[in-house]
């Protein structure tokens, strides 16, 4: 699973999840086995802003997003960043003379008052890209390639008949990862724990039954043609019940071949009966959703439907069973890595808790850059170590005042992270396009 933020909305009954980037990416939502908040959403159809958490595959040339959960959800607000770099640069583009790149512009060719502006990747399948040339002589430059995203700013100026993109480099006097500030262990933080713990709990699971599917097509809501009179109100009933034996049958199909998967023990992960349940679960939302649509096309209440009663060894916790039968827990210790500059989390990143008596405890941060050190510490903790491979190899140990109960903040350079696309980019001036050499694809400007 990983963080996808962006605007929510529907187009042609789907679920369209589009991010707020500069390439504003475009992704299919999907709900994993289970979860009905995509199908919430869709009924309810506005557009909203949402932190998506879900897990990215390909089908055909399109992206998709088997959604676990929105965080941070607005209904309502929306997200158009390429909007607004539009509007900045087409407010700023009077105030070119004088600029830096006014300064390197020569020859008879285009000046870069002329140049200034947002441009969009055409003529290249399957990617996005964007280019804002700024009156100033900055850049912002963004790509998107299935699940690769990458982003450049810098300076660009012209020479000649191209444009020259010079990429920004991070700066070397940075340390990578710096002790921030140590705070008290506060409600946030405990619920933070709960998702994380969580979290690994389901990924046990899946780890030793493998018979979640992948993302499944929702069902299509039942339709007329529009020349076609409307259905009876006994028809539609009768739909909704037919449905509805029908939902009920697919969960049992989908509980006996579980259980039966189940008994025949380990390992099992590359049987054929495996897929059989995958595609037995995936039968039993589709019919899920089309009884529920039924339902409703005849004005009749959403029945209820419980999820199908797994083994053991494949139910997901309820969502208490991180509290081992608590209500509260006592404050522990957390690590939590982000980028000051962006607030944005380093994710599923290794580290080494060290202790006041010599014991170490290895853990890995959460989608929220969070990691936790197990209950019941009875020393103190005094350093963490995190392990980095690429880009950048090696580990770097960051001390901080023992601590037996609260957060430890530690801040990375994510620009340091990010492996530049590019040094230098030349785009060859050609009317209002700009062509990418030795590429397909050339960028235009939208008006």
């Amino acid at each position: 699973m990983d963080s996808f933020i962006g605007t929510l909305s529907i187009a042609r009954g789907e679920v369209i999840l589009t991010r707020c980037d500069l390439a504003a990416s475009r992704y299919l939502l999907r709900d994993v086995p289970g979860a009905q908040v995509v199908a919430r959403y869709r009924k309810d159809g506005r557009r909203a802003s949402a932190d998506v958490m879900g897990s990215y595959s390909k089908e055909g040339d399109r992206n998709v997003l088997t959604v676990a959960e929105f965080l941070d959800y607005q209904p309502g607000k929306s997200c158009h960043l390429s909007d607004a770099l539009d509007a900045l640069a087409f407010a700023d583009a009077p105030s070119t003379k004088g600029t830096p790149a006014d300064e390197r512009a020569g020859g008879g060719h285009a000046t870069p008052a002329v140049l200034v502006g947002h441009y969009y990747l055409m003529g290249v399948m399957e990617t996005g890209s964007e280019l804002l040339l700024r009156p100033d002589g900055q850049f912002d430059w963004a790509l998107s390639y299935g699940a690769l995203d990458q982003e450049a700013q810098g300076m660009w100026h012209v020479e000649r008949d191209e444009v020259v993109l010079v990429a920004s480099a991070p700066s070397a006097q940075k340390p990578l990862y710096s002790y921030l500030s140590t705070a008290p262990w506060d409600e946030e933080t405990e619920d933070e724990r709960r998702r994380y713990q969580r979290s690994a709990m389901e990924a046990a699971i899946r780890t030793r039954c493998p018979i979640f599917p992948e993302p499944f097509v929702s069902a299509t809501p039942l339709t007329t043609a529009d020349n076609a009179p409307a259905p009876s109100a006994t028809i539609l009933q009768k739909r909704a019940a037919t449905a509805l034996r029908a939902a009920n049958a697919a969960r049992t199909d989908a509980e006996l071949l579980a259980a039966r998967l189940m008994s025949d023990g380990p390992p099992i992960r590359a049987k054929p009966a495996a897929l059989q349940v995958r595609q037995a679960l995936s039968d039993w939302q589709n019919a899920r959703a089309l009884a529920i649509e039924a339902a409703r096309a005849a004005g009749l209440p959403e029945p209820t439907l419980a999820d199908p009663t797994l083994p053991a060894a494949c139910t997901m916790p309820a969502a208490d069973a991180a509290e081992g039968g608590t209500t509260r827990p006592s404050p522990g210790v957390a690590i939590r890595i982000f980028d000051p500059a962006s607030d944005r989390p380093a994710r599923n990143l290794p580290v080494t808790l060290h202790f006041a008596n010599g014991t170490k405890e290895k853990l890995v941060t959460g989608r929220s850059g969070f990691a936790f050190a197990p209950r019941g510490a009875t020393t103190k903790a005094v350093s963490v170590t995190v392990h980095t491979e690429a880009p950048i190899s090696g580990d770097m140990t960051i001390t901080f005042a023992p601590l037996q109960h609260g957060i430890v903040r530690i801040g990375f350079d994510r620009q340091q992270l990010m492996a530049r696309p590019f040094d230098t980019l030349r785009l060859r001036i050609a009317g209002t396009a700009l062509f990418i050499e030795g590429a397909k694809g050339r960028y235009e400007r939208q008006l």
